[in-house]
């Protein structure tokens, strides 16, 4: 037999078996598709899916590729970039749920994030790192909680700083009985008599849950003693949107309350709290402060709840705030370092910083260069601390 006789009979063999393979196909889905060679996006005759299943950007590049089992997530999930061409998150999961490593990429297609999750929670080291591949913060889990302090890097790799614990668990009512660990009730006590027509802004993402109870706890000892009505904005950064889609200045997740009650608080930061799903560690402070000022005529001075880790989105909006800013510093101990986003809304605003501690409000004062802040040297450059 020749080579050309053997050739059409190999090619009318694979004919046939591939119409066999399609038929018994057929037979037991309800649907599929062949692309690329590969069979995919199945679904059997219980209208379940099974296999690699793949979704495609407009363009015909590939958007993510998906391994089902019976109608759940089993194994590697990689979503893709349309551009540029690289991965933008790459996930394992277990019977539908995330187990194993997470890890998401920049545009620049760098490695940008890390977790790990057990049966849906994360447990061990979460990582960020900068472009350049330097680990920029890291925090060790464990069973869905951060244990210890998240500690902070900056890009060449030192020490920055740390944040406090964090606790998923968090009850708002006011608590009487601790006041003296209350950096909220310490600080207002200490300057309440300065800031009047004062509008109240406070970070209510999940690092700061447990200052969301010393914030009700003062106003319970505020209005036992001055009945006048209270105003604030709570902010959860933009409830559940992606962080891809929160643009500067309108990123959301914004809630305003005028108390009369502490209850008035305490179903705001609920809705706050309900509506939110945190997302990367950037806030939207000065959209939450802008707010807040649109929302009340006359404020004469903002009092600005705050996480001293998460850095600032909206910083460039800072020049639209014509209002003191005073800002209360959560999570701040003896030698931390200061996160200068908020040494700049103080100075700029002249306004003041505030720990559980201390009152720092010789910033617009001093006409030096050099500062010592708790015990750091900050350095003012070109109008800005470095």
């Amino acid at each position: 037999m020749n080579k050309a006789k053997v050739d059409k009979n190999f090619r009318l063999i694979i004919g046939m078996l591939c119409i066999l393979y399609h038929s018994l196909l057929a037979q037991n889905y309800l649907s599929y598709e062949v692309k690329d060679g590969d069979t995919i996006n199945i679904i059997d005759k219980n209208g379940w899916k099974q296999g690699i299943w793949r979704t495609y950007w407009n363009d015909g590049d590939l958007r993510s590729e998906t391994f089902y089992v019976d109608n759940k997530k089993n194994g590697l999930e990689i979503i893709f970039y349309d551009h540029p061409d690289c991965p933008e998150q790459e996930a394992y999961y277990k019977n539908d749920t995330l187990d194993g490593r997470l890890v998401r990429y920049s545009k620049r297609c760098k490695k940008e994030f890390e977790e790990h999750y057990i049966q849906g929670k994360k447990e061990g080291w979460e990582i960020e790192y900068y472009d350049n591949g330097i680990k920029k913060a890291e925090g060790f889990y464990k069973n869905g909680s951060l244990e210890g302090f998240y500690k902070v890097y900056d890009k060449k790799g030192r020490f920055a700083y740390e944040s406090r614990i964090v606790s998923t668990d968090y009850n708002l009512s006011p608590n009487l009985n601790d006041t003296a660990n209350n950096v909220v009730y310490q600080v207002m006590k200490r300057n309440q008599s300065k800031w009047q027509k004062e509008l109240i802004v406070m970070d209510i993402t999940g690092s700061m849950y447990p200052y969301a109870q010393q914030v009700s706890t003062w106003l319970q000892l505020h209005f036992s003693t001055d009945s006048t009505q209270q105003y604030f904005v709570f902010f959860n950064d933009g409830d559940k949107k992606e962080d891809y889609a929160k643009k500067i200045g309108v990123t959301g997740g914004t809630y305003f309350t005028a108390a009369k009650r502490v209850e008035d608080i305490i179903k705001t930061m609920n809705l706050a709290i309900k509506n939110g799903e945190g997302g990367d560690a950037q806030e939207n402070v000065i959209e939450a402060i802008l707010y807040g000022l649109k929302k009340v005529k006359d404020i004469e001075h903002i009092i600005l709840i705050a996480d001293n880790w998460a850095p600032i989105r909206d910083i460039n909006l800072l020049p639209k705030v014509k209002v003191p800013v005073h800002i209360v510093l959560c999570g701040v101990t003896n030698g931390m370092k200061i996160n200068v986003d908020y040494l700049n809304i103080a100075y700029k605003t002249k306004g003041s910083i505030h720990t559980i501690e201390e009152d720092i409000d010789f910033l617009i004062q001093n006409k030096n260069n050099e500062f010592f802040i708790n015990g750091n040297l900050y350095k003012l450059k070109n109008g800005k601390f470095q």
